[in-house]
């Protein structure tokens, strides 16, 4: 009981909210910019960039579903393989400025929202602009095979917000690109010149392009008058006086951030969010790619509870465990380590829909990436 009452004390400290998307409160927000009366114009953006952007581009959510989501594999502007969770407001460290090499922009233009590829065929891409906004696919590319190609996007969607709401001002000051790459090979669901709306699934995540099945990721450049913005607010970032998401702080806690972490690839239940009814029975079933010690949580200030192993529960029942080997979508095998069990929810009034932050520790004493639970 007294382990009970622990994780009771533990998940009042955790929740972030309830959300349709990938953001809580995302889809209540709706884009409604006051206009000037003579339009959005060169000289109303030159006047003030950083007051243009704050005030006229839609806040975003991220673009892919909530469940589908593993992280942020790779930044604007920050190199291949950041090692280290670096958009926590630290501006001392090399994350948010724009890398010159001769004068020429170098790096990443753009943000590599990562997915699981275990789930190859079933991670979905989302329109992340919000309710209002006047959003239409300006190009949708979809030929090329799920097969590395050096120097490409392979397969992807254009999405073009008309920051005015006018569709015919074709302006390029009116005009917020976001481009989605890397999409599975046959899956793109929308065609050019169609309108879209808040959350529409618009294809599936692949490895076309310059990337392979192990990141399976989707490519996303932020692109207004035709150069890129780094869409995450930071100290150094010469382009945003706020951040493009309608929640940043967000965006960055439900991050796995340390690929060592992420290569040991944790899902509940095949997912990385799972929400969960209260006043009933469920079945959790975590897997990874390396054998299950024990199952921590986090706390809201990214401490593992190292005196709580939920496995420990008197209220878990039917812990089962086992290993096998499944093929990827390539054929290679991997070695999966599965831990399942069922677990009724009685969860208190002040736990209810709030994320609860999951991991295990492997037999070597490890952590992995975080699973999310939400019980509603």
């Amino acid at each position: 009981m007294k382990k009970t009452v622990l994780l009771l004390a533990v998940l009042c400290l955790l929740g972030r909210g309830e959300s349709l998307f990938a953001q809580p409160g995302f889809d209540q927000y709706v884009f409604s910019p006051s206009i000037p009366a003579g339009g959005l114009s060169l000289d109303v953006f030159t006047d003030n960039p950083h007051a243009f952007r704050a005030r006229y581009f839609p806040k975003l959510t991220i673009p892919v579903k909530r469940e589908d989501l593993f992280g942020v594999f790779n930044f604007y502007n920050h190199g291949a393989y950041p090692y280290e969770r670096i958009y926590d407001g630290d501006a001392t460290k090399g994350s948010y400025f724009t890398c010159q090499i001769n004068g020429q922009t170098c790096g990443h233009t753009a943000i590599d929202w990562l997915v699981g590829y275990r789930n190859f065929g079933y991670n979905e891409v989302i329109n992340p602009f919000p309710a209002g906004a006047v959003v239409i696919v300006s190009e949708a590319i979809d030929f090329f095979d799920d097969v590395y190609i050096d120097e490409s996007f392979g397969n992807f969607v254009d999405l073009t917000c008309f920051l005015d709401g006018n569709s015919h001002n074709d302006d390029p000051v009116n005009r917020l690109i976001v481009r989605l790459a890397h999409l599975k090979a046959g899956s793109i669901l929308v065609r050019k010149g169609q309108f879209v709306n808040p959350g529409q699934v618009l294809g599936q995540i692949g490895y076309s392009g310059t990337t392979d099945l192990a990141v399976t990721h989707v490519h996303a450049a932020y692109i207004h008058r035709g150069r890129s913005i780094d869409p995450f607010f930071g100290g150094n970032n010469p382009d945003l006086s706020e951040s493009m998401f309608f929640d940043q702080d967000y965006v960055e806690g439900i991050g796995n951030w340390d690929m060592r972490e992420n290569r040991r690839y944790l899902t509940l239940n095949g997912m990385f969010y799972v929400t969960m009814p209260n006043h009933r029975e469920n079945t959790y079933t975590f897997r990874a790619e390396q054998p299950i010690a024990a199952i921590r949580i986090e706390d809201r200030n990214g401490q593992v509870l190292t005196n709580y192993n939920v496995l420990d529960n008197p209220e878990i029942q039917r812990i089962r465990t086992r290993s096998y080997v499944i093929e990827d979508a390539e054929g290679t095998p991997h070695t999966i380590y599965e831990v399942s069990f069922r677990w009724f929810q009685n969860a208190d009034a002040s736990v209810l829909n709030r994320e609860i932050p999951f991991l295990i520790e492997t037999d070597r004493g490890d952590y992995t990436n975080r699973v999310y639970v939400k019980v509603i």
